[in-house]
Formats: structure tokens, sequence, C-alpha cells
């Protein structure tokens, strides 16, 4: 039988992977955030503010800088309505691309999740053991 201590360490092990995966998911999506990029100019002229400042920066560098780069990406995808970020109504814009191109952007930001669930859990069953609750 596994004892919760061996379950805490694989929930944070597994935690820690997710997130790791979601990192080199996030350095291959360059090419499809550029690419996007590319479109919204077409279509809209510009890039939202956010983007231009933080273009060249990913997930290595500075997450909160990334994560505010992608968010007229991650908005429309996930809440069906348009960035804060953006003067554009471009949420069908944004949902209307390719699949080849915003699927693995679900696909980053569902291992993000999955990943943060798992290190949550990890930490709350540490947190239960150190203090005798189980």
């Amino acid at each position: 039988m596994i004892s919760i201590k061996m379950v805490s360490v694989i929930a944070t092990l597994t935690g820690l992977l997710l997130g790791v995966l979601s990192i080199v998911v996030s350095v291959l999506n360059r090419k499809r955030f550029s690419e996007i990029c590319i479109l919204y100019k077409k279509k809209y002229g510009s890039l939202p503010d956010a983007v231009l400042l933080f273009e060249n920066v990913n997930t290595l560098y500075i997450n909160i800088a990334y994560s505010t780069k992608v968010q007229f990406i991650y908005i429309p995808l996930l809440w069906n309505r348009s960035s804060i970020l953006t003067k554009n109504d471009d949420k069908d814009f944004i949902r209307g691309l390719p699949k080849r191109l915003i699927g693995p952007f679900y696909v980053e930001i569902y291992l993000a999740v999955v990943s943060l669930i798992f290190f949550i859990i990890g930490g709350l069953l540490m947190v239960a053991i150190e203090r005798g609750w189980v």
C-alpha cells in the first residue's frame, strides 16, 4: 500500500513534470505566436501595446511578462471574450484561427493549470503530514 507521504511526493513530482512540459510547449509555441501576430497585424493594423512591450520575452525569462504577452490569445480562447489589453473586438478572429495555431496554446495552458493543481495537492498533503492531520 502506498503511504500518504509517497502520494505527496508523487503529486509534487507530477506537478513539476507537467510544469516543465508546459515550459517546453511554451518555447515551441514561439513560432505559432509569431504567426498569429502577423495575421493579427494584417487584420487590425497593429498588435496590442502589451504584446509590443514584451515581444521578445518567453517563459524562461519573466513569467508575468510572458503571460501578459500571450493574454490576447488566451482570453478569447478560454473565456470567449476579448482581452482587456486590446482595443479591438478580436475574440472571433482569435477563436477562428486554424486549430494548428491555437491548439498548442490550449495544451500549454492546460498543462500549466494541471501542474498547479498537482503542486497544490502535494503542498496540502505535506502540510497535513507535517501537522499530524493524517
